[in-house]
């Protein structure tokens, strides 16, 4: 049984609870006296039995389509309209042959001509009782709907900065290389090794929403493999991790944009001791920090940033709400990027 269906018998539960409650004391007259309160509970459950087929008519024909109609513009906007008041008429007329044939004659002992079929005022009556479980419902699926369309959206948009963010790191990627090859390099086919890894990883693993953050941490190790191939020992790298916190989850891809947005400047004049100091650290409160600094020139500085960057702030606002800091800025000569992340 879906967890849908089991709210909405849930729900029917609940709203048959306040049925009983609500029709209860009509039952206590002077006419009903010798009933005792076994019997009058039994005789109200038989009318909420009764007219459980009119709520279900309103509820379940056309409510559904009425609500899809309006969150996710599915149907002919006047068909589903036709549909739904379709459903109110079946229900009402349900409801008033429940009374007419059953409730009133045996339950209340009533004449046909006191229940009155084709009465006007009695149709808006029963149609009175039938919105409270149209409402009722159609409040609980609009919100339910209306959120797994702004989850659906969220997680479109989500994989569209994945995927964005892929072939954007591969160009990039193999600009890089592209040194080595041009210099008939040794490293190059390794380099090339350690790219296909990367992207193997690129195109599987982050299509999950979280993955350990020991996987995170080996893409980024062959990344910095290609760079230390490319630019020898201009890298230093500090990290500070346990075992523990390796088990820790992440977004995948997340901190790579970092990286490669530092490798793709500062290098031009790679013989005055440019550099790239990369800090991981992990704390005991799961907190995750990553402080990446590296010389920038003056014809740089207003280069940095770009789609990399944009994409991983957008991410951080959906995956990481409340939850993450991200700073980026140029200081003595120096581009500065630190993120904080608080990992679960």
């Amino acid at each position: 049984m879906s967890p849908g269906v089991q709210r909405d018998i849930l729900l029917w539960l609940i709203y048959s609870i306040y049925l009983l409650i609500l029709l209860l004391p009509n039952l206590i007259t002077p006419e009903n006296s010798q009933l005792s309160w076994s019997e009058k509970i039994i005789r109200v459950c038989l009318i909420i039995v009764f007219l459980f087929p009119s709520k279900l008519a309103v509820v379940y024909i056309g409510l559904p389509s009425f609500i899809d109609n309006i969150v996710y513009r599915v149907g002919n906007r006047i068909f589903v309209i036709v549909k739904l008041l379709a459903s109110i008429i079946i229900g009402v007329l349900l409801y008033r042959l429940a009374l007419y044939f059953y409730i009133y004659p045996y339950l209340y002992e009533k004449s046909a001509e006191y229940v009155q079929f084709f009465s006007f005022g009695r149709f808006l009556s029963n149609f009175a009782d039938l919105t409270v479980p149209m409402l009722f419902f159609g409040a609980i699926w609009l919100y339910d709907a209306r959120r797994k369309a702004d989850q659906e959206k969220t997680e479109l948009e989500l994989q569209f900065l994945k995927n964005q963010t892929s072939p954007h790191f591969l160009f990039n990627a193999l600009n890089s290389i592209y040194g080595l090859v041009r210099k008939n390099d040794i490293n190059a086919a390794q380099a090339l090794l350690k790219l296909s890894g990367i992207l193997r990883y690129l195109l599987y693993e982050t299509m999950d929403r979280k993955i350990l953050l020991e996987k995170e941490l080996e893409v980024v190790e062959r990344y910095l493999d290609i760079q230390r191939l490319r630019f020898g020992n201009t890298l230093r790298l500090t990290t500070s991790t346990t075992q523990e916190t390796k088990q820790l989850m992440i977004s995948p891809g997340l901190i790579l944009p970092l990286l490669e947005n530092a490798f793709k400047f500062g290098f031009s004049d790679r013989l005055n001791g440019i550099f790239v100091d990369l800090v991981l650290e992990i704390k005991e409160d799961k907190t995750f920090s990553i402080l990446i600094s590296n010389h920038i020139s003056e014809s740089e500085k207003n280069e940095v940033g770009g789609l990399g960057l944009l994409n991983l702030k957008r991410r951080l606002e959906i995956e990481y709400p409340g939850t993450h800091q991200f700073e980026s800025k140029m200081e003595n000569g120096m581009y500065l990027a630190h993120l904080k992340l608080v990992l679960q």
